[in-house]
């Protein structure tokens, strides 16, 4: 049985100034968050201020795949955006809210809800960044959850 490649699909989001919606179509683990982290980064060049990650095809996240969105997470939060997770499916919600990581990334059952959530009143749309949580409160809460880098290795 062969595996098919990640691939992550791209789209406008109507409605959402600003906002990319990311479709995922394979677990997000070891394997896949060098070419996750990529597309991203080209993602995050554009300086759109939405992303919108459609998780119906991810059935698998580990350990260095929530290090990444959590750390994606903030970094968009600290830019005055935001990040949203789309139909998340329940052994990855589950995961979540195992770790605590609920307050840190926000849930969506779908891409309207997000939509209607996170779209600025229509006189603030361009002028009303988005509140970034406290100074380093996610890569705190990572580092207690999964200890320094130094203590993974070990």
């Amino acid at each position: 049985m062969s595996v098919a490649p990640f691939k992550v699909e791209f789209g406008a989001v109507p409605g959402l100034p600003g906002g990319v919606r990311v479709a995922i179509n394979a677990p997000i683990d070891a394997k896949s968050v060098g070419a996750f982290r990529s597309q991203m980064d080209g993602i995050r060049a554009r300086r759109l201020r939405h992303l919108l990650l459609e998780m119906t095809e991810v059935r698998h996240i580990n350990s260095t795949g929530l290090a990444y969105l959590i750390n994606l997470a903030e970094a968009i939060q600290q830019a005055g955006g935001s990040l949203a997770l789309i139909d998340v499916q329940p052994k990855v919600k589950v995961i979540f809210e195992t770790m605590g990581l609920l307050g840190f990334v926000r849930m969506y059952a779908s891409r309207a809800a997000a939509v209607k959530d996170l779209r600025p009143p229509a006189a603030e749309a361009d002028e009303t960044p988005v509140p970034a949580p406290s100074q380093g409160a996610i890569r705190r809460l990572f580092r207690k959850l999964f200890g320094t880098p130094t203590e993974r290795r070990s």
